[in-house]
């Protein structure tokens, strides 16, 4: 928790938390927010095993930080959300945050791969040149979890998904204007 935060907005985030990880778990994905920069506003929850072991990486924290950075600038003049595909071929939506017509950041769901109808042994060839590239250790734990663990989603999921994480942010945003602008300040 920020310490850099007065009370009113460390009891929101607090709060806040408590609902994104309820929302995550009900839907099996990771649920967070960032600010206009990229930067993980809260903590990290229901990140899949693949996620997890590849964000233990120096590499793939980077890679990570860098996707979220650049996909916020791709949200900066969208109403709406937006879906992208992370490096690792996950499946991520994004969501501006708009305060007073300013993007001050977004919520951000990952979790789950488009079914691209590629065979197993693409995926496994996919997945072991990632963990060449990142520097994985535990390579057999890394592919089962990479190809068998994920959610498969479709486009209209993430579109479900998308209008559910609006809908609790919209009344998030209602209820506490003035500490989740300082949150993002």
């Amino acid at each position: 928790m920020r310490k850099d935060l007065s009370e009113a907005a460390q009891w929101f985030l607090k709060d806040f938390q408590k609902i994104l990880d309820d929302f995550a778990d009900g839907l099996g994905v990771q649920v967070v927010v960032v600010d206009r920069e990229g930067n993980l506003i809260n903590e990290t929850y229901g990140v899949q095993k693949a996620c997890q072991m590849i964000m233990a990486t120096e590499i793939g924290k980077m890679r990570c930080h860098d996707h979220f950075k650049s996909a916020v600038s791709l949200v900066e003049n969208k109403e709406g959300p937006i879906f992208t595909q992370c490096y690792a071929g996950y499946v991520s939506l994004w969501l501006p945050i708009i305060i007073k017509g300013s993007l001050i950041g977004a919520v951000v769901s990952c979790g789950g791969r488009y079914d691209k109808g590629e065979s197993r042994k693409r995926l496994v060839e996919r997945f072991t040149k990632l963990i060449d590239e990142i520097g994985i250790t535990y390579r057999e734990g890394f592919l089962g979890a990479a190809i068998d663990q994920p959610l498969i989603v479709t486009k209209k999921e993430m579109a479900q998904r998308a209008e559910k994480l609006k809908e609790l942010f919209d009344i998030l945003s209602r209820t506490a204007y003035t500490p989740l602008k300082e949150v993002f300040e």
